[in-house]
């Protein structure tokens, strides 16, 4: 095929238009296997700032790495041994749930009712019905459970990454082969993604201690596995904190009422306006240059193309593309001028 005629252009185009086809089928194809990896990695990427920290304090930094792994690991067990347990109890109990759900659902039915308002005839109310609600719950208990089942493999490539990462720093830096400049433009790309997995995380980890002791004080049934769960879906932009609000807060209404269901929703709203427009901004001095429509199109397609993971996953793969992508261009500009 002739690349170099005056239709050289459309036809590079197309190609490289297949080839994304091409890679975009392969990472669905292999979404089992990318997306612990890729998990992993974005825990690596939050984690990797402790032993930086601990080196800036004087600490050795092989010492660093060692304490950062030590925690990682039994840390990392006890979250997920935790988890495993609560989501377990959080099954066995969906029964008594779905009672409760029922006893809501025949007083609002009631009160319709007592209004002149004929409940029968609201097609609406039919996807809200006790049983369907539990079964939605179960299914998503059951995502969560697949989740912890790589648990293990999770825990020990974070591990593994973040010894890679501390022995990367100084290969890099020396380095002047041809792996070592992949490993400079890759970092080079990845510091708008390390700086949002980083703020991220940190503003999230005091959301998330905010929410468990919230949760604990309204007698909240496993505030510690919303508060967990609060934490990873905070990586999702705009959408992240409605999913991880709702649990609670039905929770909160089947067991003790309508008032401490809306002290929930009040105090989720309240700590993800003042972490999101106040703390947030603070330390994200310059923009991430990504916006509202690229954040919902991203969430749509790394959805579909990885499963759950991929929404969380979206903001960081699609930072790393753009900013892979403008390097390309600059490079390309460069070698015509």
């Amino acid at each position: 095929m002739n690349m170099e005629g005056p239709h050289a252009s459309p036809l590079r185009l197309l190609v490289a238009a297949a080839c994304i086809v091409v890679v975009i089928a392969g990472i669905k194809a292999a979404a089992s296997i990318l997306s612990p990896l890729l998990l992993a990695l974005l825990l690596a990427q939050s984690i990797r700032p402790f032993p930086d920290w601990l080196t800036r304090k004087r600490f050795p930094a092989g010492l660093s790495v060692l304490v950062t792994l030590l925690i990682v690991l039994v840390g990392g067990l006890a979250v997920a041994s935790w988890l495993g347990v609560s989501i377990a109890q959080l099954i066995d109990r969906l029964p008594t749930y779905q009672s409760a759900l029922t006893s809501l659902q025949e007083k609002m039915f009631a009160f319709l009712v007592a209004r002149g308002v004929n409940p029968s005839k609201l097609q609406s109310l039919e996807m809200f019905s006790p049983g369907r609600m539990v079964d939605l719950a179960g299914q998503l208990l059951g995502t969560v459970g697949q989740i912890l089942s790589n648990a293990l493999l999770i825990i020990f490539l974070v591990a593994v990454l973040l010894f890679e990462f501390a022995g990367t720093q100084g290969k890099s830096a020396k380095s002047r082969d041809r792996i070592g400049k992949i490993l400079d433009r890759f970092q080079d790309a990845n510091k708008d993604v390390r700086r949002y997995i980083a703020i991220t995380a940190g503003v999230g980890l005091i959301e998330t201690v905010a929410v468990v002791i919230l949760l604990a004080l309204l007698r909240v049934d496993f505030p510690f596995t919303w508060g967990v769960l609060f934490f990873f879906l905070n990586f999702i932009p705009v959408f992240g904190f409605l999913i991880a609000l709702v649990p609670p807060a039905v929770l909160g209404l089947l067991k003790s009422g309508w008032k401490i269901g809306l002290v929930v929703v009040l105090g989720y709203l309240i700590f993800v306006f003042v972490g999101d427009n106040i703390v947030k901004p603070k330390f994200m001095k310059k923009g991430l240059d990504i916006s509202i429509l690229m954040i919902i199109l991203s969430l749509i397609f790394w959805g579909w193309v990885l499963g759950s993971v991929g929404a969380i996953l979206a903001i960081p793969l699609t930072l790393t593309a753009k900013n892979l992508l403008l390097q390309y261009y600059e490079r390309a500009s460069h070698d015509r001028g």
